[in-house]
């Protein structure tokens, strides 16, 4: 048989990935997992990961970065990393930053009184007040005169002025 009768088997046998790209895909897990560290315990679990990843990844938080500890860390992370689905993890990462799976909270009642006073003034100072008696009509309404008075600029500054208060007030 002459070399130039042998057929090399490639054809059946599947094609392994070059060095350069799991080289490529091992700094693309190194940088969601850089990513991952940056979201809360909370949001971490509403993810399709392990919780060996999370624990991974709440020690690397807590790691300084003298002589490398994040980054060998960092590579840990990537490392456990490539037993998950990649793409699941990126689609619920997508879905949290676009609020598909962030719960919508409430307004808080200061906000939403506030947002009252601005709107109507007096009268719903007054009948704030007899809902809650320990806010003084005197500071509310010089809050709300110097959000009229003031221009466009201006205006968020006692807005907020006046919900500090108001949370202060009804929280504290």
């Amino acid at each position: 048989m002459s070399t130039m009768d042998f057929k090399p088997e490639s054809d059946t046998e599947p094609e392994l990935p070059s060095k350069t790209r799991l080289k490529q895909e091992a700094i693309e897990l190194q940088q969601l997992g850089k990513h991952l560290t940056t979201l809360g315990s909370a949001v971490l679990r509403k993810l399709p990961v392990t919780e060996i990843l999370i624990s991974a990844i709440e020690e690397f938080n807590r790691l300084p970065n003298s002589h490398g500890a994040q980054r060998r860390q960092l590579q840990f992370i990537g490392r456990l990393m490539r037993d998950l689905d990649y793409a699941a993890v990126m689609k619920a990462i997508n879905d949290l930053e676009t609020g598909h799976l962030r719960k919508q909270k409430k307004p808080s009642v200061a906000k939403v009184l506030c947002e009252r006073i601005l709107e109507s003034g007096d009268s719903e100072i007054n009948a704030i007040l007899a809902q809650y008696p320990q806010l003084e009509r005197q500071t509310m309404r010089q809050f709300y005169r110097e959000y009229q008075r003031s221009d466009e600029a201006g205006r968020g500054k006692f807005e907020s002025k006046l919900r500090n208060y108001l949370q202060q007030q009804i929280n504290g």
